[in-house]
């Protein structure tokens, strides 16, 4: 095998006409450049350089191996710059994962920033309020409400969340305020589905302790986006992740219950499988959505 910096250091020869010189000018010393250049005749089977104690010039082996060797330094070349180029203008496709109500109506258009400086890129969305498998589906990143503990996926967290009970204006009107947190055994609550298992036991802390209750109601879903739906129609009370009805509570089509109450924390994470290399796509994107979080996308 030919080793490139042998064939550097020939090309310099011939452009200098003087082995130190070349040398030097890659580092080299006039001894360690002569064995290098002895290391490509042998295995070029052939006298690239009529050496002499005054003179040196290259063989007609040594012209018509420079020709090529020239080319190659050229396509090497080529090739750096367009890895530059690919790390600068990034391609391909990233599968992004997140909970079905923050994907459609907060994430996506977030992520439309990140489309146009990167067009390159096609983001695809996998929504869904169950708990996706980025083993068995081809997931590059997860957006999570917590962190899981599975041990194989890195975690990192974008920006503190926390649940908040809500309700239409229209369903207080017709059905008052619930004077206390207990008094939600009573109303007809939309309960939801996590993970397969329904999620109806809700809790906080008001008015000097924790409070918990088991609460029902006339509907549920396992699709947080739906639960949304039905609590802006006026249905009944939902016990939602803040991110995915601030909008809502920002226009006043759905008010926060108890907003003197701490509530539960819910943390908005990302998640993906332990890997050494990441595309560089796939950094851009962390970074992007740190960023875009850190600056208050909550």
């Amino acid at each position: 095998m030919i080793h490139f910096p042998d064939v550097q250091l020939f090309i310099r020869v011939a452009e200098l006409g003087n082995i130190s010189a070349a040398g030097r000018a890659l580092g080299l010393s006039a001894a360690a450049a002569s064995a290098a250049l002895k290391r490509l005749e042998q295995r070029v089977e052939s006298q690239l350089l009529e050496r002499s104690t005054r003179s040196l010039r290259l063989t007609q082996a040594g012209e018509d191996f420079l020709t090529y060797c020239v080319q190659a330094g050229q396509a090497l070349d080529e090739g750096l710059a367009a890895l530059k180029r690919g790390r600068e203008q990034l391609s391909g496709d990233i599968h992004l994962g997140a909970p079905s109500d923050l994907g459609r109506d907060r994430l996506d258009s977030l992520l439309e920033p990140f489309r146009q400086r990167h067009p390159q890129v096609r983001l695809v969305m996998h929504l869904s309020d169950g708990l996706i498998d980025l083993y068995r589906n081809p997931i590059d990143l997860v957006l999570r409400y917590g962190l899981s503990e599975d041990s194989n996926l890195v975690g990192r967290k974008l920006c503190d969340n926390r649940r908040v009970l809500v309700a239409a204006p229209a369903y207080v009107q017709q059905h008052g305020h619930p004077e206390s947190f207990q008094a939600l055994a009573g109303c007809n609550c939309i309960c939801f589905y996590r993970n397969g298992e329904l999620f109806n036991r809700w809790r906080l802390f008001h008015r000097g302790q924790q409070q918990e209750i088991t609460v029902s109601g006339d509907r549920a879903a396992d699709d947080g986006a739906l639960v949304r739906k039905w609590a802006l129609e006026g249905r009944g009370i939902a016990y939602k992740s803040q991110l995915d009805v601030q909008g809502d509570l920002d226009a006043g089509t759905l008010v926060d219950l108890f907003p003197d109450a701490i509530y539960d924390a819910s943390p908005l994470y990302v998640a993906y499988p332990s890997r050494r290399y990441q595309p560089a796509r796939i950094k851009a994107l962390l970074v992007y959505l740190d960023g875009v979080f850190r600056a208050g996308a909550t």
